[in-house]
């Protein structure tokens, strides 16, 4: 049991070091190679410390029962496991590890089957490990132990400054990465919605353009029918009067004959003089339309292709500028993602996945 602050303090040193040592040994194991566990750059986690700290500060009077010990460790090391987990992800708004994939597990910050680890691991030391350790603590002459303990809190105060400065800004990279995406999603969506309006476009155009020259042929038409029941008319009319010609006289036959044919002439080359002109009138007015139609499309063609064009290369900027930030080596942020594979981002975590997949590339 410790006696002073200043053996307290050793404790908590010296099992932050043996649980770094231990996520080390584990995550060999598991990978085949070395990676430096824990949230801070140094060899230390400062979760370990803390929780022979409580544990032997806790249960070194019931440490002589063994089922005490094991259930008091298996309680004291989950609540701790799960306060640190719920306290980080609040502070820097990701989940360092996550065991919401295991049995009988608390929101995804402790499962059972970690949590009778720590009871066993706590049981070993309190009755095996912890004796011999605390033996050598006293042994340390104090005065020298204060320097060391000074010297490593220098050391503990600035990497945990440098690892917070780290995961701040990795956190900041994340956001303006997921920004980026929103952005490069936005451009794409106008591009395509421009191509579709310009297609609905086309085609309304082409419809307008195709009624107004059915109105204008319906137009033509009709005056033809016009023109042409107005001829029947007047030839009937004519061929009454020849009639009546031939009956009153027949002296008079080929005078008759011949003015009626000549008013004939004259009435058919009057009709295909207007119908000409109607006809040169109406192909003026459409051809005059298509020309206008055609200018205004080809305006806004011209428009919508700059602007589809600046909107294309603007997304492949942001493209560029998203590939650079997520290939960009930073030690600590690869350090982080190696030490917690299986963090999760609390507000960006689709682009945090695409970050593990480039760092196993």
């Amino acid at each position: 049991m410790p006696q002073n602050f200043y053996e307290l303090v050793w404790i908590f040193i010296i099992y932050a070091f043996i649980g770094w040592c231990a996520e080390v040994a584990y995550a060999a194991l598991n990978t085949g190679k070395f990676v430096n566990r824990g949230f801070l750059n140094g060899p230390y986690c400062p979760i370990y410390g803390c929780g022979v700290v409580i544990v032997v500060g806790a249960l070194t009077p019931l440490k002589e029962n063994l089922f005490i010990l094991f259930t008091g460790s298996f309680l004291l090391t989950s609540v701790l496991e799960y306060i640190t987990g719920l306290i980080l992800e609040q502070m820097f708004h990701n989940r360092w590890w996550d065991y919401t994939d295991k049995p009988f597990n608390i929101k995804g910050y402790v499962c059972l089957k970690f949590s009778v680890y720590w009871g066993l691991a706590c049981t070993f030391i309190m009755d095996i490990l912890h004796p011999m350790i605390y033996r050598v603590i006293t042994i340390i002459p104090y005065t020298p132990g204060v320097i060391l303990l000074v010297v490593f809190f220098g050391v503990f105060m600035v990497d945990l400054c440098i690892t917070v400065s780290t995961i701040l800004k990795f956190n900041r990279r994340l956001k303006m990465m997921d920004e980026i995406a929103a952005q490069i999603h936005k451009i794409s969506d106008e591009i395509g919605e421009n191509i579709y309006e310009n297609v609905i476009e086309a085609m309304e155009v082409s419809a307008n353009i195709q009624e107004e020259h059915a109105e204008i042929i319906d137009k033509i038409t009709s005056s033809a029918n016009e023109t042409k029941e107005r001829w029947n008319e007047k030839a009937e009319e004519t061929k009454a009067k020849i009639n009546e010609s031939v009956e009153q006289t027949k002296e008079r036959w080929s005078e008759s004959t011949e003015t009626a044919k000549a008013r004939i002439n004259e009435s058919v080359e009057q009709t295909r003089e207007k119908w000409s002109e109607k006809a040169e009138e109406a192909k003026a007015r459409i051809n005059e339309s298509v020309e206008q139609t055609r200018e205004k499309w080809n305006e806004k063609a011209e428009e919508t292709r700059k602007n589809r064009e600046e909107k294309r290369q603007k997304r492949e900027e942001l493209r560029r500028e998203y590939t650079k930030m997520l290939e960009h080596n930073n030690a600590g942020f690869i350090r982080l993602l190696k030490a917690f594979p299986r963090m999760k981002s609390k507000d960006n975590n689709e682009v945090l996945e695409k970050f593990k997949e480039n760092l196993k590339k």
